[in-house]
């Protein structure tokens, strides 16, 4: 595929919001089925030790639709820029969580929120092919194939947020952009899936730098079993150029060499289901990133282990450590450690119907160079139709 043809379909991404809804509305009254769903979800926290303060968010208030017609799949989300109250301070501020460096997405404010694309943010928009033999193509917006943790939305999860890991590299949308993937699934006895990814590398709706070079992602995922034993694993390679990309001099000139401002992952995952009862989730991710006189080198461990002895009830732990390794290698040479930080997080989570669930969790955030940061959680979620 060339870079024209990539550019160009990338390009036709970024329309006008009420221009892309209308043309929503009209393609999915073309499906057979459609299905429409509404969930919210609201957080009340309390932080105490390095930082103390309590805050409420409105986190997530989303519309999902999605259809499917002959040899096509159409998948729209669209959700609220999540609003944050915090107490004891005379502020009200909008948390943005759009994809971060990266691909380099800075915050912006309430105050700032000007039109509807600062309120009403799209999370997932979507067209994939479905039914042909041995191949996917799907091209909108779209989550990163990094692991499963980075796909599941807060509805799915069995804790608050994505992994520590996750969050630290990608912001707490995790890996989430537009772009094109081209999935190949060969003729073998078991589930095994090659995907080549192809991202613009920026958010230019909320407010990004801008689109550097296209971020290119090359995964291949494995599945055996069947319901209700079932497990895997996948790993997966990406590449990209960060925002030091962005530096030039007085005259414009670039500054930086393309040798100099790459960052690059690679990492893995692996899961295990017995049915409702158990799931067990391990994965890690290291980052290489290259500016100007600067190679910084860092990787991420987590896991989660969930047990769900009765219907309306789950608890789960998450243990993960940051920081194997840390490094930071200047251009004149030597090492720079810096200390490694664990994250712990326990959850309850309890289902009394099918549309609501709540949750009660403890994080416990823990640096050698930094006091620690307990998180208290309650949680409340609701899904409709």
């Amino acid at each position: 595929m060339s870079r024209g043809v990539v550019e160009t379909c990338l390009t036709c991404l970024r329309v006008p919001f009420f221009i892309l809804v209308f043309h929503i509305i009209g393609v999915l009254q073309l499906f057979a089925e459609v299905d429409f769903s509404v969930k919210g979800n609201s957080l009340f926290a309390s932080f105490l030790g390095r930082n103390n303060y309590w805050m409420f968010a409105i986190r997530n208030l989303e519309l999902e639709a999605k259809g499917s017609r002959g040899y096509f799949f159409l998948k729209g989300s669209f959700d609220v820029n999540p609003y944050t109250l915090s107490f004891f301070t005379e502020s009200i501020a909008v948390e943005q969580t759009s994809v971060r460096d990266f691909f380099s997405t800075p915050s912006r404010t309430l105050y700032s929120a000007d039109t509807i694309e600062d309120i009403i943010r799209i999370k997932e928009l979507f067209v994939s092919t479905r039914g042909l033999p041995f191949v996917r193509v799907t091209m909108g917006r779209f989550y990163g194939a990094i692991g499963n943790l980075n796909q599941e939305k807060f509805w799915d999860r069995w804790f608050v947020e994505r992994p520590f890991t996750i969050r630290n590299f990608f912001g707490i949308d995790g890996f989430l952009d537009e772009g094109l993937e081209i999935s190949l699934f060969p003729p073998l006895p078991w589930s095994l899936e090659f995907i080549y990814q192809v991202f613009d590398g920026s958010e230019k709706p909320w407010g990004s730098r801008g689109s550097f070079e296209f971020v290119n992602l090359i995964s291949i995922r494995n599945t055996f079993g069947q319901e209700p034993v079932n497990g895997g694993f996948g790993l997966f390679w990406c590449t990209g150029k960060n925002n030091s990309a962005d530096r030039l001099d007085s005259k414009g000139t670039a500054i930086v060499s393309p040798a100099e401002n790459f960052t690059e992952f690679f990492g893995g995952d692996a899961f295990f289901n017995l049915g409702e009862i158990f799931s067990a989730r391990v994965g890690y991710i290291i980052k290489r990133e290259s500016i100007p006189q600067i190679l910084r080198v860092e990787g991420g461990l987590f896991s989660e282990f969930v047990v769900r002895p009765i219907d309306f009830f789950a608890a789960g732990i998450r243990p993960e450590i940051f920081g194997i390794p840390r490094n930071v290698f200047p251009e004149g040479g030597g090492v720079v450690s810096r200390p490694q930080i664990a994250d712990i997080s326990i959850s309850a989570t309890f289902l009394p119907t099918d549309y609501v669930r709540l949750r009660l969790q403890w994080t416990g955030n823990f640096s050698e160079a930094a006091l620690p940061q307990n998180i208290f959680y309650l949680q409340a979620m609701f899904n409709l139709f």
